[in-house]
């Protein structure tokens, strides 16, 4: 790739080919849903009466898509933590004493805000991994990768199946073929949670990637409708060939906001944003304890192609309840400049106190400004937000002053934006081309 537009025109070169030319999903340039993913709420703690509580809760808030994350499989070893039951897809009889059908018929007579739409229902599998705990693995040791007869590790209470055999290929495609059947499912969240750490040759790892190709090919496929998403613990296989297949890819499993801004810009310097997915979660953060307005880990969120909640909203403030409605209305607006504009990092987290971004829309009539303060300061004032891809000749109006200025200004003078004495503050700015 070259650009004569420095890095950020190389990253947009590299969005404009994952985007127009790698990408077949027919969700690739499509709006994505809103989202609540009940992980980070509810965790392994469910059954189909609390999760059918939750789908209420979303249905509440306008979410347009429920997600039933890790936790609800597992006949004999019930998924009732990390260390049983992967491998065994078949519903917890528990937990699900009817199946799958009726209860995401009960998620689905929800409806979208204000609207007769029904409410989307989507689901967890992690399919290359297994539980020595599971019924998988009694019957088939023979399917994980190993090394001959040395001991076989663990990571995350798991092992890998070797998607480069043929009847591993087979039994991925069947199992989840069986579940997309059994029910009204529209989105899939492919999680991928460990390494492949040993191998009984050196091709083993090359015939598993054809392996994986030839599983998802076939289910893609098969099931062109289903919104499918990438998933190997957070971004950890965040790539090109996958990106094929595949039109987002959960692009951390730290859902703390501040951490998210430096990931999702690192990762735009060659995947676009449109292919990221990020959820506001909830506060204190669960890996960092930190506590970060609802507005700044919406306005992260909504960055991405993505976005969604993955919180419990019975346990939101009323101040955290009170604002989710506007950050919502905020996310649909920006979400289809995020799927089409084009992407430029104005100031990076690791150079400035007062990180920012910007969407120019595909048709060039507006753009979007994201921008944030970290941490307050007395001094040095902040600099003013320089801006990037306007037309300079073109005047714009503002709503952060509503103000209209050339392009020319924008970029060159900037926009010089009060922030309030506090840390971790953001502002959305519009621009309108006049």
């Amino acid at each position: 790739m070259y650009s004569s537009q420095g890095v950020g025109g190389l990253s947009r070169s590299f969005h404009n080919l994952y985007r127009n030319h790698l990408s077949r999903s027919r969700f690739t340039k499509e709006t994505r849903p809103i989202l609540l993913n009940s992980w980070e709420g509810l965790g392994f703690d469910i059954n189909e009466t609390s999760l059918v509580n939750l789908a209420g809760e979303a249905e509440e808030l306008g979410i347009q898509l429920f997600v039933n994350d890790d936790g609800w499989f597992g006949v004999e070893y019930p998924r009732n933590n990390d260390s049983l039951g992967l491998g065994d897809w078949t519903p917890n009889p528990a937990k699900f004493p009817n199946g799958l059908t009726p209860y995401v018929q009960a998620v689905n007579n929800f409806t979208v805000l204000n609207s007769s739409t029904p409410l989307q229902f989507g689901i967890w599998v992690e399919p290359e991994m297994v539980n020595p705990n599971s019924t998988l693995y009694h019957e088939h040791p023979d399917w994980v990768l190993h090394a001959g007869k040395h001991q076989r590790t663990l990571t995350r209470n798991q092992l890998v199946l070797n998607v480069g055999l043929p009847e591993v290929q087979e039994f991925i495609i069947g199992f989840v073929s069986k579940i997309l059947d059994s029910a009204n499912i529209q989105y899939v969240k492919w999680d991928n949670n460990r390494g492949m750490h040993e191998l009984s040759r050196p091709s083993d790892n090359y015939n598993y990637i054809l392996g994986l190709y030839r599983v998802i090919e076939n289910l893609t496929t098969k099931y062109p409708d289903v919104l499918w998403e990438g998933c190997a613990s957070g971004g950890g296989r965040f790539d090109a060939g996958l990106l094929h297949y595949w039109p987002q890819h959960w692009t951390s499993d730290n859902t703390d906001a501040a951490n998210r801004l430096t990931i999702q810009m690192g990762t735009s310097m060659v995947y676009p944003p449109s292919a990221m997915g990020c959820h506001i979660s909830a506060i204190p953060n669960g890996l960092t304890s930190r506590n970060i307005s609802i507005e700044y880990r919406g306005h992260v969120a909504m960055m991405c192609g993505s976005f969604g909640l993955e919180l419990n909203p019975s346990e939101l403030s009323p101040e955290e309840a009170s604002a989710v409605p506007s950050i919502m209305a905020e996310a649909k607006r920006v979400n289809p400049v995020v799927i089409d504009g084009s992407f430029y990092r104005l100031a990076h987290p690791d150079s400035s106190n007062w990180p920012g971004v910007q969407f120019v829309s595909g048709d060039e009539k507006e753009a979007v400004v994201f921008a944030f303060q970290q941490q307050y300061m007395v001094k040095p004032a902040p600099p003013p937000l320089r801006l990037a891809g306007l037309d300079p000749t073109a005047r714009y109006r503002n709503d952060l002053d509503n103000a209209t200025y050339s392009g020319a200004t924008y970029m060159n003078g900037g926009l010089n934006i009060a922030w309030a004495r506090a840390d971790y503050q953001s502002k959305l700015i519009w621009l309108e081309k006049q």
